[in-house]
């Protein structure tokens, strides 16, 4: 079967509720397209879909697939589906590039977009298996990606198709990476306040906290976390928390916002950084 019949197939299993056959038609329709079709072929009637819906067959097979590990009523997860779970990490922004799509201009828009949504939605499902840390880092990997295309981060009036889509998803995606941040600011400075030492957790770092974090997964339940890992690290000159820091270059511990803090942050840190570089 090609790949737009295996789309096709899977959309008729959608709407008769066999939502297994379905996502698994999706899976194959990507991998058929990928494998042995042309990978920027248009759905057809592309030009009277919604603005927001990649116009790429590609495209939007891929939409409708990371959507099914989003949907909260659904329970689709690494343990529940690990081979359609290999092909969407196998698009996180890190990993080896797929070349059938680098090889024209708009095939590297259509990876990108790939990209950054699947690290968008591996970052979701890190979240409710309640690693802070990774969603963290799959977000940031996903932002610091569309940062490499304006169309994805500030599309002009009129932009439609996988440009449109993932902007859309982008948006989301900076609330969820602002409230990882702030949580882990604000549960930091109570964490510090009550030991002796004022101790400042890193990337993580496990703490108990004094106020139970209030959790919701995505279907919908509510727990109450009394510890949690940080996903986050501090600057040790401002103390501003993100996923990815500057590393010092000598003793390889110490991160930092940028140079400028780095050299700030040095009268103070020189001493205990000159004591680990010599026992390195």
């Amino acid at each position: 079967m090609s790949g737009l019949s295996l789309f096709q197939q899977a959309e008729l299993f959608y709407y008769q509720g066999r939502i297994n056959d379905a996502f698994e038609n999706y899976r194959k329709s990507i991998k058929k397209i990928l494998k042995d079709e042309n990978v920027l072929a248009k759905v057809p009637g592309a030009d009277i879909i919604p603005d927001d819906f990649p116009q790429e067959l590609l495209g939007m097979v891929w939409r409708n697939f990371v959507g099914f590990y989003r949907d909260p009523k659904m329970n689709f997860t690494e343990e529940s589906h690990p081979e359609a779970f290999r092909l969407l990490n196998s698009f996180r922004p890190t990993a080896k590039p797929h070349p059938r799509l680098e090889r024209s201009a708009r095939g590297k828009v259509l990876l990108k977009g790939m990209q950054i949504t699947a690290g968008l939605t591996l970052g979701l499902l890190a979240w409710d298996k309640h690693d802070r840390a990774t969603a963290a880092k799959r977000y940031r990997e996903a932002l610091d990606l569309a940062e490499t295309l304006p169309a994805f981060t500030s599309p002009p009036p009129g932009t439609r198709g996988m440009e449109k889509y993932v902007y859309g998803d982008l948006q989301d995606t900076k609330t969820n990476l602002g409230r990882l941040i702030l949580n882990d600011t604000i549960n930091a400075e109570l964490f510090g306040a009550q030991t002796s030492a004022g101790q400042v957790p890193g990337r993580r770092d496990v703490a108990d906290l004094p106020v139970p974090q209030v959790r919701i997964d995505k279907t919908g339940a509510v727990t109450a976390e009394p510890s949690m890992a940080f996903a986050t690290t501090a600057c040790a000159n401002c103390g501003k928390r993100d996923v990815k820091l500057l590393r010092c270059s000598s003793c390889k511990t110490t991160q930092y916002c940028n140079g400028e803090c780095q050299r700030a942050h040095w009268p103070d840190h020189k001493r205990t950084c000159l004591g680990r570089s010599s026992k390195s």
